[in-house]
């Protein structure tokens, strides 16, 4: 583990050294020998108060059961364990997180046993981070300097964005089971049991109808059909142009929101975003944490940064739905808006800040100004935009 040191004098050492050096210069201005003998007895006080926070033994921290993925805005519990070779004075660690700092008072240490510190820190940046490094800071009796040791024990923290209640309508369900029945066989749990057929070689024994075949002396299996899942895509707009960090904040939240209140529906999602670096996979997603690391990685981005349309690859059969949720000036709404073909599918959740008239779009969309003002509109009125 490494250890950087650095020590600085605090506003009364400051104080005392600026009056030794005055009180010197009078005294050689003066001839007068007091004022030289008070500023020497001020600078032996400094000396002490900078050689006393290096003399005390090294602290050895550990940080254990830390959580690698919690949600925005959750609080932290941290256990931190401290070890030294010899009796160490009451020190204060501070820990950090996102910018936000947690100071620590730990008690005189001693060698024969471990200390636990336990303490919590909250998570209010979305994104990667690290928790830590440790700053362990120790003064002296008069409280003239301080010395900081920065500690580099750090853990990553994953902060994924909060996911809101939404109450997600079924029309798609509907829509694509009207026009996508598929003769097949099946055992896929949602497929239909249709009829039976004479086994062919290359039939899964598993779809034997024993009964059946007792009875017609002729091995029989079972024929279904899948009625296939409603699928939706969700896709993030990440041009840093289209909204300013707050909005796209919300934007990331709802998104996430989406998807998430998708997969606990047991529909078939794909997320996209068009971050160059976290574009999303064209594959289903798998489960709740695959897209909640993605809506955690993901960023605003510069044009240069920015997966063109074409590359979201929404122009075959992209879902029963695509979201696309975006802030007011994006140039992809207008993009997808003119695509017959994906304009029919096509729901537009639009952040803005209310600065200036919004105009109006050929497709479905809602238009508000929070994250928290979409989930009371749309919990409202469940997909009635």
């Amino acid at each position: 583990m490494k250890r950087r040191s650095r020590l600085r004098l605090t506003p009364a050492g400051t104080a005392v050294l600026v009056g030794s050096i005055l009180l010197a210069a009078i005294g050689l201005v003066s001839g007068y020998r007091e004022f030289a003998v008070v500023a020497a007895a001020g600078v032996v006080v400094l000396l002490i108060a900078v050689v006393l926070p290096r003399v005390t033994s090294a602290i050895e921290f550990e940080r254990q059961d830390v959580p690698h993925f919690v949600a925005r805005g959750s609080v932290v519990a941290v256990a931190l364990h401290t070890r030294v070779e010899h009796t160490a004075p009451p020190t204060r660690i501070i820990d950090q997180l996102a910018g936000l700092a947690v100071p620590i008072d730990l008690p005189q240490l001693s060698p024969d046993r471990d200390t636990v510190a336990r303490y919590r820190i909250q998570a209010l940046q979305r994104g990667v981070h690290h928790l830590g490094p440790l700053l362990e800071e120790r003064s002296d009796p008069f409280a003239l300097a301080t010395r900081t040791v920065r500690h580099d024990v750090i853990d990553e923290v994953l902060v994924h964005p909060y996911v809101h209640r939404l109450r997600l309508p079924d029309s798609g369900s509907r829509m694509r089971q009207a026009r996508a029945i598929v003769p097949r066989f099946s055992e896929d749990p949602l497929a239909d049991f249709r009829s039976l057929r004479e086994y062919v070689v290359g039939d899964d024994s598993r779809l034997v109808h024993w009964a059946s075949t007792a009875k017609t002396g002729t091995l029989m299996v079972r024929d279904h059909f899948e009625l296939r899942r409603t699928t939706r895509t969700v896709v993030l707009e990440t041009l840093d142009r289209s909204a300013n960090d707050a909005l796209f904040e919300d934007a990331v939240e709802l998104a996430a929101s989406i998807v998430c209140e998708s997969l606990e529906q047991e529909l078939q999602v794909v997320m996209r975003t068009r971050d160059r670096e976290n574009p999303g996979r064209l594959a289903f997603v798998r489960h709740r944490q695959e897209a909640l690391e993605l809506f955690t990685r993901v960023q605003r981005t510069t044009p240069d940064d920015t997966l063109p349309a074409a590359q979201l690859r929404l122009q075959g059969d992209s879902g029963d739905q695509i979201f696309l949720v975006t802030g007011a000036d994006s140039p992809l709404v207008t993009e997808l808006a003119g695509n017959v073909l994906i304009a029919r599918r096509l729901v537009v959740v639009r952040l803005h800040d209310g600065s200036t008239p919004l105009r109006r779009l050929p497709v479905r969309h809602i238009d508000v100004t929070s994250a928290e003002q979409f989930v009371a509109r749309w919990n409202q009125r469940p997909g009635n935009l």
